[in-house]
């Protein structure tokens, strides 16, 4: 690779201007990063929506069967409907690609507008079951640390204004996305072909205002929002683990007998600090991903290290929809309420629900131990 890229630099005038991708600097070659893409979006992506779409689904009729005047079934059932979206609509990038694949000219058009122009509703709904994740995780941190309190402190209506308030209000933020970037073909020297650029459009680029406003938006939503939200939901989860346990240990000292409802409140917030320490360890690549950003800024759209950036990118979105995907197995492992009310939900013989509700108070009091 290296005397590859060794040959194309004595080869090129010493006054070329690289383009990103076939910068000489770059430690992954073009050619690297496109049989990553090819891989990611072709088989990959497909699994993970294949995977999570039906999952989601599944989760939104279960919750809402339990019931959404409860304010934790609420949120677990705009997560899943948020996350079920999500997913759906990140295909249209795979299919955009495989269009790409049967015809290259037309192909690579459509996949570059389509990643930039239409891309802003997806990354809205991810940063809208980000936020959800961080009212998950405040919620039974306050449930815990402030449990005769909690139920006084938001209704139900209270809170499902406020996960409406943040759908909305990040499909919002991301309402400018397709308006500030302009696409259009460049000629690559290296393979004599054309490709497709994007740059600020030309109304961004002539108000000063909206440039400003555009540093702002990305400042907040590119690295202040991630890093706060993985604070956030690191904290919330911590103090919620520290104090679960000191009310365990304080039960178990005092011989105190816990009723139904206890043992099923402490299995219900165990669940839901692993689904947040999920949502931590998925997010931390993307974290690592922003701080090296911000720290290098060759290792960037726009740096030396393009190709490294855009394959360090695919990991980390990954880990992002692989988040979206999973939280159906976190139910239905660590929930046998959950168990209930899917084996109603598929036709179980009502012996065998009968069985389910019996052992439900069981199997919550051993997760609890």
């Amino acid at each position: 690779m290296n005397n590859s890229l060794n040959n194309t630099k004595d080869h090129l005038p010493s006054n070329v201007v690289f383009l990103p991708w076939n910068h000489p600097a770059n430690v992954l070659s073009y050619e690297a990063y496109l049989t990553a893409v090819y891989y990611y979006t072709t088989v990959v992506k497909p699994v993970i929506v294949g995977v999570g779409v039906p999952a989601n689904i599944v989760n939104c009729i279960v919750f809402k069967h339990q019931g959404l005047k409860d304010r934790m079934n609420l949120c677990l059932f705009v997560l899943a409907l948020v996350d079920m979206i999500y997913l759906a609509y990140s295909i249209t990038i795979s299919l955009a690609f495989w269009i790409q694949i049967v015809e290259p000219v037309l192909g690579e058009e459509i996949y570059v507008k389509t990643l930039y122009y239409a891309h802003g509703v997806n990354y809205g709904f991810r940063d809208a079951s980000a936020w959800v994740s961080v009212v998950i995780a405040v919620e039974r941190c306050v449930c815990v640390v402030l449990p005769l309190q909690a139920n006084t402190l938001m209704s139900t209506r209270t809170m499902g204004i406020l996960l409406a308030t943040i759908v909305i209000g990040m499909q919002l933020a991301f309402v400018t996305t397709p308006l500030k970037k302009y696409v259009y073909p460049v000629y690559d020297a290296t393979t004599g072909g054309t490709r497709w650029k994007v740059t600020t459009s030309a109304a961004w680029q002539n108000s000063e205002a909206l440039l400003l406003y555009e540093k702002v938006e990305d400042t907040f939503i590119l690295i202040a929002f991630p890093l706060f939200i993985f604070i956030f939901v690191s904290g919330a989860t911590t103090i919620t683990v520290v104090k679960l346990r000191a009310a365990i240990s304080w039960r178990e000292k005092s011989s105190a007998v816990s009723s139904d409802s206890q043992v099923q409140q402490v299995a219900l917030t165990k669940m839901l600090v692993l689904l947040s320490c999920v949502f931590i360890a998925c997010k931390v690549p993307w974290v690592i991903l922003t701080v090296a950003r911000f720290i290098y800024p060759e290792f960037s759209p726009s740096g030396s290290q393009y190709n490294l950036f855009r394959v360090s990118e695919l990991a980390a979105q990954f880990f992002v929809y692989s988040h979206s995907a999973v939280n159906f197995f976190i139910y239905y492992s660590r929930s046998s309420r959950f168990k209930s009310h899917l084996g109603l939900l598929c036709g179980c013989s009502r012996k065998q629900t009968d069985d389910l509700h019996k052992t439900t108070v069981v199997s919550e009091v051993n997760k609890a131990k």
